[in-house]
């Protein structure tokens, strides 16, 4: 995120007991008007009130832990909008259905208020429409003024001004919690009694950002994009296999990468980004695609598109397919990565489908894992030069990762899904057996990632045992799984074609 024509961030003042708390609610698009708006609700409140934007969240937080525990505390929900189209899952939908429901809920504290204020741009969301707001009064006619001419306007702004009386709204609300809490009114300084001033000090901050900002409807990007920008001298620095720690990575796409990585924003360093993602099971395995999607351009104009990661939670899966790599005169270097969500289409009956996709998950497993001749297999990895562990390793990631992705799609973390196609007895036993086993696997791929040449010996020997306990506790579920898919397609005739011989 971006800040743009002197829109700097203001900081809060450090959070006390008795505080009046307010929290900005906005979207990744909307970032430059809700640091108009923190700044005036800042300066019209002085230090009787903490105004909470995301951005001062630390790195690594468990950030819908941290916002939640932030609303707790919060007393007025200011939720910012543009109107611009949004992803389905934008936070601002998270944070105003959890205030929500505290609000309900503190309708009968009458010594700690809560209420929704939505600050717009032409007219409110539809789930807020119904609270009292402010509508800012910068359509797209006021955005064909000049500069100047917006100016002259902005001078003649007076206390009749809606936006100066919903901060005065503010101003008595903080100053009768703090009576009714027992506290001392903190007097206004000449800034905050000059509301005019601050008013007008944010309606042009947010004319010119948008006077100067394309309209992002207009733009058509992926809903997940990244651009690394670094240097020339910087990557060779870096060495093969590794990219600079101080190279830049920004969000460009649509959608927030918070829904594939867990974090914040990837606004960020590639070290900060490393740092930030570490705590996940899957850290390793997004730092390596990225940086393998990077690194082979740069040798040949072949690039590995080929690459495979799953999201924090699980729930998806995304290609990793660098777009276009930019060298400029002056040495800079520019990559644009997209993450585009892996799909498997479908046809025919939708339990015949299942079954079959369920029968190659099965036999993908067996071939990977329980066979001789897996790359994968205990005598492969057991007679592997050193010097290979980690490639290894890094192909049994992203073989997990693919398998992982066609599971949840076919539902076998879905026992519902499967009742009457498998003994559900036998999933449960499955499950039960493999996820441990799982966890495992990739807490070795992980370490032999990060060891070192002289400890690689110990991580080999630890990974082998986890496969020879794969191989002896799955091997039986799995020759199961296999036959009952295969006896259910031969022998129920709601499974066959009609037309069938």
């Amino acid at each position: 995120m971006g800040m743009h024509l002197g829109t700097e961030l203001k900081p809060s003042v450090d959070p006390s007991a008795g505080r009046f708390r307010f929290f900005i609610s906005y979207a990744r698009e909307d970032y430059n008007l809700a640091i108009a708006v923190n700044n005036a609700i800042q300066d019209a409140s002085g230090p009787a009130a903490e105004v909470f934007m995301d951005v001062a969240l630390q790195y690594g937080a468990n950030f819908q832990k941290e916002i939640n525990s932030r609303l707790d505390k919060t007393n007025v929900l200011v939720v910012v909008s543009s109107g611009i189209l949004k992803s389905a899952f934008a936070y601002p939908g998270l944070e105003l259905g959890y205030f929500t429901h505290l609000v309900k809920e503190s309708e009968t504290n009458p010594a700690f208020p809560r209420r929704i204020v939505p600050i717009y741009l032409e007219k409110p969301p539809d789930s807020i429409a119904a609270d009292q707001g402010l509508n800012i009064g910068i359509s797209r006619e006021t955005l064909e003024k000049t500069v100047d001419e917006y100016e002259a306007e902005l001078k003649i702004i007076g206390f009749n001004h809606p936006a100066v009386g919903l901060l005065r709204q503010m101003q008595g609300l903080i100053r009768k919690v703090r009576e009714q809490q027992g506290l001392p009114e903190i007097p206004q300084d000449e800034t905050e009694r000059d509301l005019p001033s601050i008013v007008a000090k944010m309606l042009r901050a947010i004319f010119k950002h948008l006077k100067t900002t394309a309209d992002p409807e207009g733009t058509l990007k992926p809903q997940y994009q990244i651009t690394l920008q670094s240097s020339e001298d910087d990557l060779d620095k870096a060495g093969d296999g590794q990219l600079p720690g101080n190279a830049a990575l920004v969000e460009v796409g649509r959608g927030t990468l918070a829904n594939i990585f867990g974090i914040l924003s990837t606004a960020t360093t590639w070290d900060k980004f490393q740092e930030q993602t570490k705590p996940n099971k899957f850290s390793y395995s997004w730092v390596d695609a990225i940086t393998k999607v990077v690194r082979t351009s740069l040798k040949s104009l072949a690039k590995d598109n080929t690459q495979v990661i799953v999201s924090y939670d699980e729930s998806s899966a995304y290609r990793v397919i660098l777009t276009t790599g930019i060298r400029y005169f002056n040495g800079h270097r520019e990559f644009n990565i997209y993450f585009v969500e892996t799909l498997r289409p479908r046809y025919g009956d939708p339990k015949t489908t299942l079954l079959f996709e369920g029968l190659e998950i099965a036999c993908r497993f067996r071939s990977l894992f329980l066979e001789e001749a897996s790359p994968f297999s205990i005598a492969v990895f057991g007679a592997a030069k050193p010097e290979r562990l980690k490639d290894y390793a890094n192909n049994m990631e992203r073989e997990l990762n693919l398998m992982l992705r066609d599971s949840l799609e076919v539902g076998l973390d879905d026992l519902s899904k499967w009742l009457g196609l498998l003994e559900g007895a036998l999933l449960v036993r499955s499950s039960r057996a493999w996820l441990p086993l799982n966890e495992r696997l990739r807490d070795e791929i992980k370490k032999i990632r990060a060891s070192e040449a002289e400890n690689l010996e110990n991580c080999r020997t630890t990974l082998i045992a986890t496969l020879e306990e794969i191989e002896t506790t799955m091997r039986p579920l799995n020759a199961e799984i296999i036959a009952q898919m295969g006896d259910k397609l031969k022998t129920d005739p709601r499974l066959l074609q009609k037309n069938a011989p």
